[in-house]
């Protein structure tokens, strides 16, 4: 992402101006606009000319038009279907496009649009988009811009999540999951002697498919790209990197097999699903070698709070309400709370939020924003959004019962207040 402009005074009213370039950065401006934000960008919009003879002429016409934001849409970028054929290009920069549309009233006068017209802008790579925000740029959304301009990012893991006959292929970046591509076949049983041949003919027809796969949707030869993993039940795992080693040996392919010598790892998981990749990440392999990447922090945070849960539950809250008690008793040593939260179509709520992140920061506590594009953030989601490991226990019922003592309290000196006058 580029930042183009901004100008934010002290009491966070302002605006900034951004470029998107991929598929993150669309994903980073759908965390950043909420309903009531202003946005202008770039839209072509069909518009009718009648000439002096009545006669009616239609033309596409691109402009620069401002909406007031009533509904934004996200839709990540969609993985492929099955694909048989291969390419041996590492170069695999242009993926699919996650697309971002931004809908409301216009609220800014032009010559080809009237004032309250609705319409839906399609945020486009490489055009500028400029965000005033209706409620101003909290600390939250500010840290999202920060993090958004930062050069240099990109996917930094690849995995390959694969059983007999089924694999998925994903690029994980610092926010996102990305899928793009999948395989389902069907390999015949080991039976008789003749079907053990014909399951080792679908093997290598499925292991052909997976390498084909590999170089398609794989960018094993980007820099940026810390790790390649291969997880699987079974020894599945095994047999795909001998394949793939010795296939790129056949073909003469150096960069692979550099890039599988030194950036494969090889995973044991219990599902040849993409929900596993959860356990990929808090593997002690991969998290030892990915252990600055944000992705990372997130799983093995999250192992963390549901081993604590299991092992001392007086430790390990979550819900909204029970983390609020724990932050106002300055309890929370790690915050988990998913970026789904700041998304509230209630400025109250978000307030609500921001306040509470910057409280837990203010006393010291970590704070970890997931990402719901990333399974470890979807796994967070299921449990409200918002979880807190605690430096030291507290009850939830003696911490409810002190709660209610003190509203009782409240109503009773307020009643005799009322009383007095």
């Amino acid at each position: 992402m580029k930042l183009v402009g901004r100008y934010i005074d002290k009491h966070g009213a302002g605006h900034v101006t951004l470029r998107p370039e991929d598929n993150e950065d669309m994903w980073h401006l759908y965390n950043l606009i909420t309903e009531g934000d202003s946005v202008r960008a770039t839209a072509i919009r069909r518009v009718q000319n009648v000439s002096s003879t009545g006669s009616t002429e239609s033309q596409r016409v691109r402009m620069k038009l401002t909406i007031q934001v009533a509904k934004v849409d996200f839709s990540p970028a969609a993985a492929s279907g099955q694909q048989e054929g291969g390419t041996s290009s590492a170069d695999q920069s242009s993926g699919p496009a996650a697309a971002l549309h931004i809908s409301g009233p216009v609220i800014s006068e032009n010559q080809f649009v009237r004032m309250g017209a609705y319409h839906t802008l399609d945020i486009e790579p490489n055009r500028d988009v400029r965000i005033e925000k209706s409620e101003g740029w909290d600390s939250i959304a500010r840290a999202r811009v920060e993090e958004a301009i930062v050069p240099g990012r990109g996917a930094e893991v690849a995995a390959l999540v694969c059983g007999e006959g089924t694999a998925a292929f994903c690029l994980l970046s610092q926010h996102m999951t990305i899928v793009p591509h999948r395989i389902s076949m069907s390999i015949p049983r080991k039976a008789a002697s003749a079907g053990t041949s014909q399951h080792e003919k679908g093997m290598g027809k499925f292991f052909s498919t997976l390498y084909d796969g590999f170089l398609r949707h794989i960018p094993y030869a980007n820099p940026g790209l810390r790790a390649i993993v291969i997880a699987s039940p079974g020894w599945i795992r095994d047999s795909v990197f001998d394949f793939f080693m010795a296939e790129a040996v056949k073909r003469g392919d150096k960069p692979l097999q550099k890039a599988l010598r030194e950036k494969t790892i090889r995973v044991h998981v219990n599902s040849p699903h993409v929900h596993s990749l959860v356990e990929v990440l808090k593997s002690p392999e991969v998290s030892h070698q990915l252990k600055e990447a944000k992705f990372a922090k997130e799983g093995v945070a999250l192992d963390r709070f549901f081993k604590m849960l299991g092992s001392d539950e007086n430790r390990a809250w979550y819900g909204p309400d029970h983390v609020r008690l724990a932050s106002e008793r300055g309890a929370i040593g790690t915050l988990l709370i998913s970026d789904d939260l700041f998304r509230s179509s209630d400025p109250a709520t978000r307030r609500k939020y921001v306040a509470m992140v910057e409280e837990v920061q203010s006393k010291g506590g970590e704070v970890i924003m997931f990402s719901s594009m990333h399974e470890s953030g979807q796994q967070l989601n299921q449990i409200t959004g918002i979880a807190a490991i605690l430096t030291f226990p507290l009850d939830v019922e003696v911490v409810e019962a002190e709660e209610r003592e003190e509203a009782e309290e409240r109503k009773r000196k307020e009643q005799e207040l009322a009383d007095q006058q």
